[in-house]
């Protein structure tokens, strides 16, 4: 990455300046979205979860994100300068202090053409933390950020890629940066939000794929860890990550199928987005 928009301008990566941004210990709040198809398929909507972050906070967008059509275009712009034709994901990020909110978006290259997929399956197991699922915050990115950083560094120098996580009542709620789906007897299973899961843009749109697909859907908040190993297949699914499928849970191992499929329906639904 040569070029990035710092506070609603592209500038070259030597010549940004980024020091003002750490003064008095600013809150960050990060949006990491998917782009490919030669657009941003989820880029409204994403914008959009971003001010619903900051009006938790009681916070307006700066004025650089209020023109959706503007921050759309340069940030085209920013990948075009950059010569990332392909896939990759572009970070939004804002910097809040005090008396200021700063922006940042840069973004990385996938060599791909399409959403990702895990061809070789994860093996996780089940993180020791566990979500208060009354908490309001749960469905926001920066909310979850420090338990998935800290299961993901109790993986470290083991055999699992990635965690699902718990909440108090020993029922699952997710993955780490991602959702968790299930399935069994052509029915997909989703934790619902009154477990503490996470929400992002893609959650609803594996929803919607899974129906088109003729699945029937469940948000449920009643799965337990014996239930979840019952299951056919398991795969988390998330804009940073893809849709990534589980090999297996601790010992035991789970097939893909319907994430596989699911994952071209993802993809017809993006690239037509993409072309308006």
């Amino acid at each position: 990455m040569d070029f990035l928009i710092v506070n609603g301008e592209i500038v070259s990566k030597t010549e940004a300046n980024l020091t003002g941004f750490l003064w008095d210990e600013p809150f960050t709040i990060s949006q990491k979205v998917w782009f490919g198809y030669g657009g941003i398929p989820l880029f409204n909507e994403n914008i959009d979860f971003i001010s619903r972050q900051l009006q938790e906070l009681k916070l307006l967008l700066p004025d650089n994100f209020r023109n959706t059509r503007e921050l759309f275009r340069i940030t085209k712009r920013m990948l075009n300068k950059n010569k990332f034709y392909r896939s990759g994901i572009v970070h939004f990020q804002l910097f809040i202090s005090r008396d200021k909110i700063n922006t940042l978006v840069t973004s990385i290259a996938f060599p791909e053409f399409e959403f990702p997929f895990s061809m070789h399956g994860l093996l996780v197991n089940f993180s020791g933390l566990k979500k208060n699922a009354e908490l309001p915050l749960n469905r926001f990115q920066f909310y979850n950020m420090p338990n998935w950083v800290t299961a993901e560094a109790q993986n470290r120098d083991t055999q699992f890629h990635s965690s699902i996580l718990v909440n108090e009542k020993n029922k699952v709620c997710g993955g780490l940066f991602s959702n968790i789906f299930m399935v069994k007897e052509n029915v997909l299973y989703t934790p619902s939000f009154d477990t503490g899961c996470y929400e992002d843009t893609l959650r609803s749109v594996v929803i919607e794929q899974a129906h088109s697909m003729n699945l029937k859907v469940a948000e449920t908040s009643g799965i337990g860890k014996e239930v979840l190993l019952s299951m056919d297949e398991i795969f988390f699914a998330s804009e940073e990550l893809g849709i990534q499928w589980i090999l297996g849970v601790e010992n035991k191992r789970f097939v893909h199928n319907y994430s596989a499929k699911i994952h071209e329906k993802i993809n017809e639904y993006l690239k037509k987005k993409a072309e308006g």
